[in-house]
């Protein structure tokens, strides 16, 4: 009798959180099935390079609910030490932990939410690891021209290397720009387990996935370049060796991290190997950089203006560092903008109950 009271509340509690998340696991779900319908179109394995990405994202995913638990006991602990001041302080943050664990529809809601953005990143991989199938890596001389009509009739990182072209400098925009996968998760982690504004939270997880569905796939297909790094080893010219030539100089003083992971790509592209996934036009380190400080702005001003800090400097590694034309971060700046806008027209639409 018990089961049969049960398992209905069970369902009825499923299908709320699938249909107030329905706009999100939607377009996941569209994409993923893009992506197998192209693996066979294509006759190539979909979940040959999806699965270790899967379980790369079910790591973090461990690592973050890890992380998140022991700040939130850390909080609550504080706070009730100086403000509820409870007489059995243990008792009171035992109950409080149990308040929120019981808290069943918000922990799925978070879980599932993220372990799309899990499946969504999986299917961006595969199709990057494609786009050269698509459309081989032409468009390199049209954006380098692009940003030298842009920037006075020079390449943008000739502006920059007067300020950032020192080992300490360049080492501190590299870290920034590796951080940046952090602060992503981060992001993603908050939108998907804090549930105080659904709104707010389902507009970034859609513009999230728009972003890399339409800028890193569908827009980076077909503008495929492979960016200022690579632009003589796919045969455009040394227009860009000086520039590689001054951060390897500038590795041996201070590290610069990305020359190495430049390298593997290539490798790896090279020889077919598991991580060989390149794509300069339009830079998706840019793009999810300004989600992160429209995102960050819903919050607070403070924090958003530090996002948008965090933004800009990956704007400048991305070219500084050699991964992207200027134009690739403009031009991504735009996408970001389009994509949040749309998306919290579709969140709003979407959190009307009579839609």
């Amino acid at each position: 009798m018990t089961m049969q009271i049960e398992l209905p509340a069970q369902r009825s509690l499923l299908g709320a959180i699938f249909w107030r998340n329905r706009l999100f696991l939607s377009i996941v779900a569209l994409y993923v099935l893009a992506g197998v319908g192209v693996s066979l179109a294509k006759n190539v394995s979909f979940w040959s390079g999806t699965v270790p990405v899967l379980l790369g994202i079910l790591d973090i995913f461990k690592l973050m609910l890890i992380s998140f638990a022991t700040i939130w006991i850390i909080w609550r602990f504080i706070y009730a030490a100086t403000s509820v001041k409870p007489e059995k302080p243990i008792h009171w943050l035992l109950a409080d932990l149990r308040g929120a664990v019981l808290n069943s529809m918000n922990l799925v809601d978070g879980t599932l939410c993220f372990m799309a953005v899990g499946f969504m990143a999986a299917t961006f991989t595969f199709f990057k690891d494609l786009i050269p199938s698509f459309q081989p890596f032409s468009w390199d001389p049209q954006f380098a021209e692009l940003d030298r009509f842009l920037h006075g009739g020079v390449d943008a990182w000739t502006l920059l290397w007067p300020v950032f072209g020192t080992p300490l400098f360049t080492t501190v925009l590299n870290a920034a720009y590796h951080a940046w996968f952090i602060l992503l998760y981060v992001a993603v982690f908050v939108a998907a387990f804090d549930r105080r504004d659904p709104e707010r939270s389902m507009a970034f997880l859609v513009a999230f996935s728009l972003t890399w569905i339409v800028g890193g796939t569908v827009l980076a297909t077909l503008f495929s370049s492979a960016g200022p790094v690579y632009y003589q080893a796919f045969g455009f010219g040394d227009t860009f060796a000086a520039q590689m030539q001054k951060l390897a100089e500038l590795n041996e003083i201070s590290p610069v991290w990305s020359l190495e992971v430049q390298q593997i790509l290539l490798d790896n592209y090279r020889a077919d190997g598991p991580v060989r996934g390149i794509s300069a036009m339009p830079s998706m380190h840019v793009a999810t950089s300004v989600l992160l400080a429209l995102f960050a702005f819903s919050y607070s001003r403070v924090l958003g203006w530090a996002m948008a800090v965090f933004a800009g400097s990956i704007l400048i590694g991305s070219v500084h560092l050699g991964w992207h034309y200027a134009v690739d971060g403009y031009f991504s700046i735009v996408i970001a903008g389009i994509c949040w806008w749309f998306a919290k027209t579709l969140a709003k639409r979407f959190s009307d109950p009579s839609y």
